[in-house]
């Protein structure tokens, strides 16, 4: 194998062809009681989760199952959204933030145990989260989102800099630790979603791209290119609102990131990386993401970057590769000199305070959005798919509004 392959996925490669059910293509004029446009994570667990709750499902997606974004990301779930307290509760004040936070550590939780109960392995494995200061200066920093989410309610416990080290195998000031943190792998967790909800009565269509969707007061149609579905709920998991929901741009922020798997680690590198057992994030604006996998491998993500023109993307990648790699021996001297087997970049889709973008919009009647979670917002796909089920059958809650488009409508 090439060495680095840019632009290959590990966790697409990670399970072959011949392991993935195929799906046919959509065609024919249809009803359902939900559609869920696209097949990434979050489609499929709201496919999984609304035919578990009783509706006549279908679930559109415009290439393969788990062949997206969500091939491209970190592999953890994790039990905070991706943004820090301090912004999000000066952005949107101390109820939403203090909301999102609680709803974000259940729906990890909940998350990690509906994929331990599936069929097929997800590998979801129990970790923890460690938001790690290098510096003094980015203690202090720490501190303060400290002490500012202890005084919402929200559980944060501090790390001294040497137990801290101890655990990373990286120079700290002190850290954050989370809880409810589970590693898994993304696309096994898709495709086992994907066929629990099949199993349920649902019905996946691949290659099969929605080129609109239009509705009446009484029911909505999301027209493909070979046919048409009547729905009176429909949940847009695209992860951005891209060409068919253009009105919504203005909502979403969108960036590039980067990702690098290395060669194995020898016997001496692992030996001075720590206990290998957390996911690592860092304070500050343009944080970096490590995780490790089962076979002595580094998964490290960063770079986030405006998107690089089509005909540059290739320069960029290979230059955000030799980066992160670079970024890594830093953090790991013993590392330097390992390379990097895979390096690919992933849509970054976030918003202005960092919340994603979760619940229904006052100008698409029937329609239930799950979009812009960010870098590595994972973990929200059950609340998102649960809050789906509970807003089409009339049940929805008072707090599933903290990630609703009427906190800025």
């Amino acid at each position: 194998m090439p060495m680095p392959g840019y632009g290959r996925r590990y966790w697409a490669e990670r399970t072959a062809d011949n392991r993935r059910r195929s799906y046919p293509k959509f065609r024919g004029t249809h009803t359902a009681d939900a559609v869920v446009i696209g097949g990434g994570l979050t489609g499929a667990t709201a496919a999984y989760v609304l035919a578990h709750g009783g509706l006549d499902v279908m679930l559109v997606e415009a290439a393969r199952i788990a062949d997206g974004s969500t091939a491209g990301g970190l592999g953890a779930i994790l039990p905070q959204p991706d943004a820090m307290f301090r912004a999000v509760e000066q952005s949107a004040g101390k109820r939403v933030a203090r909301t999102a936070w609680e709803i974000a550590q259940k729906s990890a939780a909940d998350f990690a145990k509906a994929l331990g109960k599936l069929p097929t392995r997800s590998d979801v494995a129990e970790s923890a989260l460690v938001i790690n200061a290098r510096a003094s200066e980015d203690a202090v920093a720490l501190r303060k989102e400290q002490t500012i989410r202890r005084s919402a309610g929200v559980v944060a416990p501090w790390l001294s800099a040497s137990p801290a080290s101890q655990e990373i195998g990286t120079e700290s000031a002190g850290a954050i630790r989370l809880r409810d943190t589970f590693l898994f792998d993304p696309v096994r967790a898709t495709l086992s979603l994907a066929g629990a909800a099949q199993s349920r009565g649902a019905k996946i269509f691949e290659h099969s791209p929605v080129r609109r969707t239009r509705f009446t007061r009484k029911h909505a149609d999301v027209v493909l290119a070979s046919g048409t579905i009547r729905t009176r709920g429909i949940v847009i998991a695209t992860g951005e609102p891209g060409s068919l929901f253009g009105q919504l741009r203005r909502h979403v922020r969108r960036s590039d990131g980067y990702l690098v798997v290395t060669e194995p680690l020898s016997a001496a590198m692992r030996r001075d990386a720590g206990r290998r057992t957390s996911v690592l994030t860092e304070a500050g604006t343009t944080p970096h993401w490590l995780r490790w996998l089962p076979d002595d491998r580094a998964l490290f993500a960063g770079a986030v970057s405006a998107p690089a023109p089509t005909r540059l993307r290739e320069k960029a990648l290979r230059q955000r590769t030799a980066q992160l790699m670079y970024e890594l021996s830093v953090r790991y001297p013993s590392i330097s000199g390992l390379q990097a087997g895979w390096g690919w970049d992933a849509p970054v889709v976030s918003t202005v305070d960092g919340l994603p973008w979760i619940g229904p919009h006052r100008n698409y009647p029937f329609h239930f959005f799950a979009m812009a979670f960010g870098w590595q917002g994972d973990g929200l796909a059950w609340h998102a798919a649960r809050a789906a089920l509970r807003y089409f059958q009339g049940a929805a809650r008072r707090d599933d509004d903290v990630f609703g488009f009427v906190r800025h409508l």
